[in-house]
């Protein structure tokens, strides 16, 4: 009960996520006046324009930041100072904290989690193929879904080094892969004994009809964040429940089966993480970029459960075969 009242809190607070993208710190006026001189004396003509690229970094400079962007970052710390003294509480700009940028890195703890998430999954798909046959019963399921979540990492981390409409999207949609993916693994581990092909390919490609059918509605009609976040919580929700029954069901498998378990309820609970609102420690770590470390660990679990089910699925009438190597 306690964490399905934490999840529709949840929803109700990214639902809503909409509403503050324009928050009080970027329409402040220190904050606006701050940027239109900025803007004026570093920005409008070729030879200040040209003095200020002299004195931006090079990583700054290899990431994309403009001009403007640069003054924004600039007039958000300039602003903050003046609205902290006066109101004794830290602004957010653009619906975010303020994050001190490192080596041109927009958010860099949630950057170096987010890389910590995706060699986590690099690893051990990498143990996973030498451990597993590739003929086993869902090992293109599991590779498949590797893949995947290599790639929602990959863009995680692009996302969080420097916010753009097309990263952002990227980072959305790459995520809802990864949860999609995931329920689809679950059918699939369902119907695993099934001798029937085409019931399997039916759903693949439904699975995919339902992701271009998101995504597309997403880009032409509206970038719609709290329909965007119900699909995931929704989707989220079915999946974590789906595979926690099924784990409760199939516990007499073996110990692998608590793995899985554990991972999954871990990935539920730390979800949770998004409720908290605190100004980021050290100006880098938020509550989003705990919720990143906090995964980064899971993939062991996860891993050592899809290959051990793998081998119980190889030599069912038997305990499950030993692992040939170990991590």
């Amino acid at each position: 009960m306690k964490l399905k009242k934490a999840y529709l809190s949840l929803l109700a607070l990214l639902v809503n996520l909409q509403e503050v993208l324009c928050s009080w710190g970027d329409s402040s006026p220190e904050y606006r006046s701050c940027k239109q001189r900025c803007v004026v004396a570093n920005c409008t003509t070729e030879t200040n324009l040209s003095k200020w690229k002299e004195r931006q970094p090079i990583s700054e400079y290899i990431i994309g930041w403009s001009c403007q962007e640069d003054c924004g970052y600039d007039c958000m710390w300039y602003s903050a100072d003046i609205i902290y003294a006066r109101h004794n509480k830290v602004p957010q700009y653009h619906g975010r904290w303020p994050f001190v940028r490192i080596l041109g890195m927009q958010e860099p703890a949630s950057v170096i989690f987010s890389v910590m998430n995706l060699l986590a999954h690099v690893y051990m798909i990498r143990w996973f193929v030498k451990v597993v046959p590739s003929s086993a019963p869902m090992y293109g399921v599991w590779v498949l879904n590797s893949v995947i979540a290599v790639n929602a990492w990959f863009w995680s981390s692009v996302f969080h080094t420097r916010d753009t409409f097309f990263t952002e999207m990227m980072d959305y949609f790459c995520a809802f892969s990864t949860v999609l993916c995931s329920l689809l693994a679950f059918v699939l581990r369902i119907l695993v004994k099934s001798n029937e092909g085409l019931p399997k390919i039916f759903l693949f490609f439904l699975f995919i009809l339902f992701y271009i059918n998101h995504a597309y509605s997403m880009i032409s009609v509206k970038f719609d964040y709290g329909y965007n976040m119900k699909v995931n919580v929704i989707v989220g929700g079915l999946n974590c429940i789906c595979w926690l029954v099924w784990f409760y069901n199939n516990r007499k498998n073996g110990v692998y089966i608590r793995q899985g378990a554990y991972a999954v309820a871990a990935l539920t609970v730390s979800v949770t993480l998004e409720l908290l609102e605190f100004t980021p420690i050290l100006w880098s770590i938020d509550s989003h970029a705990l919720w990143h470390l906090v995964t980064s660990p899971l993939p062991i679990l996860w891993y050592k459960f899809a290959a051990q089910d793998c081998l119980f699925l190889i030599n069912q009438d038997s305990s499950p075969l030993p692992f040939k190597k170990s991590i």
